[in-house]
């Protein structure tokens, strides 16, 4: 009866055990899957701010390049206005080649010789006709004059540019012809040249 009572014990005693051990695992294997998807959960939320801060950065360097071009258009339409070299304080604007002053005072520019159809190079100042450097940090703004033409006379403007022939009896009143400048333009950081846009330009003088 002892020897049945003892086996009887041991029996219950790793069953005890056994159940011990497998409540163990269960428990493990619980806490591996809420840590597996709470690791996937956190990695997923570090993903989404990253990327959000990445497009964020993106949007704004995109944004700063897009308004130096702005500056630069600006620039540019002076210098249209001038129709020549113009100095503006603390504006750096390059002139390579004389370019750009060539094809101020040029009737025709797609069949004198200027590359129009290059796309602009940085590293190579026949491919554009001007630079202005704007900004602290400096942003580089390149721009050529692919187009230019003259547009059809309009009758009954003021401030007459240009005045031929018979003068209406309005002494404002006259002939004026307004020329068609199309440019295209590149502005980029200087120390960073990854920040950077393009965009084209038809500016009416």
């Amino acid at each position: 009866m002892k020897k049945d009572e003892e086996r009887k014990e041991v029996t219950s005693d790793r069953a005890r055990q056994h159940r011990r051990a497998s409540e163990r695992g269960i428990a493990l294997i619980l806490v591996l899957v809420l840590s597996a998807i709470g690791l996937i959960v956190m990695t997923t939320v570090l993903y989404v701010i990253t990327m959000g801060t990445q497009i964020s950065g993106s949007e704004k360097r995109y944004r700063t390049a897009h308004e130096a071009a702005l500056g630069g258009i600006d620039v540019i339409r002076k210098i249209i206005q001038d129709q020549t070299n113009s100095l503006i304080p603390q504006v750096t604007i390059a002139y390579p080649n004389g370019s750009f002053v060539a094809k101020l005072g040029a009737a025709d520019i797609t069949g004198s010789g200027f590359k129009t159809a290059v796309s602009i190079d940085p590293l190579d100042d026949t491919t554009y006709d001007i630079s202005v450097d704007l900004g602290n940090p400096v942003y580089r703004v390149y721009a050529k004059m692919v187009q230019k033409q003259q547009g059809n006379t309009n009758k009954g403007y003021k401030n007459v540019r240009i005045k031929t022939g018979v003068v209406p009896a309005d002494p404002g009143m006259g002939e004026i012809h307004f020329t068609y400048y199309t440019m295209t333009i590149l502005a980029q950081k200087a120390s960073n040249p990854n920040e950077r846009v393009r965009m084209d330009l038809v500016h009416i003088f």
